[in-house]
């Protein structure tokens, strides 16, 4: 178990880096605008709901530092991501337990209770995926849904959270169905 000190700070970079991603976009979110977004680089394409903007960061997991990159958007107050963990050295044979502390983390962003990830084959791949309800700073109800998967040696977070108002299957179901791995 991670001492909470460590989960307590996790949560803080993970705000921190939304906080981030999200100033850049905050002035271009006026509603869902769909559009297939391909990165080449990590090997997917995702629908996003709105322009995306990219960062690689060191989140603070499992007492360690993970390189994480995400490309994330914001509309209408959901926060749509992809992450990928490379799992070479150190990672390598660590996408279980990656996916528990990522996991956590997005539990931790929303206040929700540790979370109980679920079996799921998605894209042909064996993964796993959460749906939590927690609450948001504000005190507004609060939705999770993500999915986690490992291919060609990289672990996949793809990830829609925001508002229980703002977050319903006519958002989530573009999202999860427009995400695709490229040269499958």
């Amino acid at each position: 178990m991670v001492p909470k000190p460590r989960v307590q700070h996790s949560r803080a970079f993970f705000l921190g880096l939304l906080t981030l991603l999200l100033a850049g976009l905050s002035a271009c979110s006026p509603a869902f605008n769909w559009r297939v977004v391909p990165n080449e680089d990590l090997g997917y394409s995702a629908t996003f709901p709105d322009k995306p903007v990219q960062v690689t960061r060191q989140l603070q997991l499992l007492q360690a530092q993970v390189p994480l990159t995400l490309q994330a958007a914001q509309a209408q107050d959901v926060y749509f991501a992809v992450g990928t963990v490379p799992l070479t050295g150190a990672w390598a044979g660590r996408g279980q337990a990656l996916t528990a502390a990522l996991a956590q983390a997005l539990a931790n962003n929303v206040r929700a209770p540790t979370p109980q990830l679920s079996s799921e084959e998605w894209l042909g791949l064996p993964g796993q995926r959460i749906s939590l309800q927690g609450s948001l700073p504000d005190g507004r109800p609060a939705v999770v849904m993500a999915r986690f998967f490992v291919h060609r040696d990289v672990l996949f977070e793809v990830v829609a959270m925001g508002p229980a108002t703002a977050l319903g299957a006519e958002v989530s179901t573009p999202w999860f169905t427009g995400f695709r791995l490229l040269g499958r």
